[in-house]
């Protein structure tokens, strides 16, 4: 899957063109600190591997809304990403 999902990024997501993705994703502290962790790497120079290998960077340009908002406790992320 990883390998799909690389090769995708790669070449644009074709698979998904025209697709539009709407979404929430509960967000737990751990997650968080370690995407700050790595964000505050990069800022500096010194690097930072997301998770997985994952390169963010190449899903800005497709990410057309997103909001982070909190209920009972728990930050959400809200998205909606268009291929």
């Amino acid at each position: 899957m990883d390998e799909w999902l690389q090769a995708q990024l790669s070449a644009g997501l074709p698979a998904l063109r025209g697709s539009a993705i709407s979404g929430t994703v509960a967000v737990n502290q751990e997650l968080l600190n370690e995407l700050l962790a790595n964000w505050l790497a990069a800022q500096s120079g010194a690097g930072g591997a997301t998770p997985g290998g994952l390169d963010v960077n190449r899903l800005l340009p497709l990410l057309k809304h997103a909001a982070i908002r909190v209920e009972q406790g728990t930050l959400l992320v809200d998205f909606e990403i268009s291929v």
